[in-house]
């Protein structure tokens, strides 16, 4: 099957790096000169988003928000009976299907772990059979794991998962610094606290534990934990993290919002 990738920026090469090995894979984006260097040969690629689309079997859209109507009016007759997919931050199905027409239409959130195949992609559709689920979901799994979510929720996981990375970066970094101040070597701090991530949220997911029972399994009267999350509460952490978390959800709804008027 041929997957067509209109868009090779960060979110389209990672796309297509994912599901190379279960599809054939196009691309088209603004620049041909820079799309065929970065190819290299290992991806076919096309001067024009139409010829592209003609060749797709399934289209993706990872563009930015602010060209997605022209080129949806660009490629309507082209993805004519064809499952397009969208990548985009608040482009609606309902906008899609109006711009699209007489396509079946998706859409996905993606996170930027996606650069190693492990992004966590929520999604939503709209009358798709079971033949072209099946195709949406080969084409998201391939860069990470999938979710489907109601449409009206997708704003509120454009923030949490979506931006959900930076936030936890932020964690780490600040662990990490304090680490080093603490005495460690800057190394071996790094590492110490990737796998602190990596391996508690493991754990949750193994032993399917809530993040308030995991938490009292590390904390012990009197204890080290204690003292610290003392600290985290005096400064308001958790008000911090959650604010962040709807910050970014409040403006991926002004972006819907726009997108729509």
């Amino acid at each position: 099957m041929k997957a067509a990738i209109i868009g090779a920026g960060t979110v389209g090469r990672s796309i297509g790096e994912g599901i190379k090995n279960d599809f054939e894979v196009s691309f088209s984006s603004g620049s041909f000169e820079k799309l065929e260097k970065w190819s290299k040969g290992e991806f076919k690629v096309f001067d024009n988003n139409v010829e592209n689309a003609k060749y797709g079997d399934v289209i993706l859209l990872a563009i930015k928000p602010g060209i997605s109507d022209s080129v949806m009016e660009e490629i309507r007759s082209a993805a004519k009976g064809k499952l397009v997919i969208s990548f985009m931050a608040g482009i609606t199905l309902s906008h899609m299907q109006e711009m699209l027409k007489d396509s079946m239409v998706a859409r996905g959130m993606p996170s930027i772990p996606m650069l190693v195949q492990k992004s966590v992609t929520a999604y939503s559709y709209k009358n798709l059979d079971k033949e072209h689920k099946d195709v949406l979901e080969k084409v998201l799994k391939g860069f990470g794991s999938a979710v489907h979510i109601d449409e009206s929720y997708m704003d509120a996981v454009t923030g949490l998962s979506g931006s959900g990375p930076a936030f936890v970066a932020i964690m780490a970094d600040s662990m990490i610094n304090a680490g080093i101040l603490a005495g460690i070597p800057k190394i071996q701090a790094r590492e110490l606290v990737i796998d602190t991530f990596i391996n508690t949220m493991s754990l949750m997911r193994e032993k399917g534990l809530s993040a308030s029972d995991l938490r009292d399994e590390v904390m012990t009267p009197g204890g080290t934990t204690v003292a610290g999350i003392y600290e985290m509460e005096k400064a308001n952490a958790r008000t911090a993290i959650a604010n962040a978390v709807l910050g970014s959800y409040r403006r991926a709804k002004e972006i819907s919002k726009n997108s729509r008027d």
